[in-house]
């Protein structure tokens, strides 16, 4: 069976993150961007197995894969402490919609980064 992709959409009401727009994320100061990415790979590292931690991870997935389509953000997203944690999601994940949205969001940031490393491991 071919299961046809929704549209990305996130919401705004349900994210424990700010939500910020790509031009935002771009020229943020290093301090916040760390605060930020702290917040967001504590989110996607949640060992949680309720449904509601999967919902949670699931629109921060939709939130990221929105914003991973600005060059400035894949870049810096892709060179800091997310890309592995979203490989380990990848591999680890038993929710099939969340391992899909994880490398829909590898995808993406290997797409739209400005320089991709030999070492990045993207074909996984």
């Amino acid at each position: 069976q071919i299961i046809k992709q929704v549209p990305v959409r996130f919401d705004l009401k349900a994210s424990h993150i700010p939500t910020y727009s790509a031009e935002k994320l771009s020229s943020m100061e290093d301090t916040d961007w760390n605060d930020f990415l702290q917040r967001v790979c504590s989110l996607l590292d949640s060992t949680e197995k309720n449904t509601g931690a999967a919902r949670s991870k699931l629109n921060l997935l939709y939130y990221l894969s929105t914003v991973a389509v600005h060059k400035e953000v894949a870049s810096r997203l892709i060179s800091s402490q997310l890309f592995p944690i979203l490989i380990q999601q990848l591999r680890a994940a038993t929710n099939w919609d969340i391992r899909a949205k994880v490398a829909r969001v590898i995808g993406l940031l290997a797409l739209h980064t400005h320089k991709l490393g030999e070492n990045v491991p993207v074909s996984e």
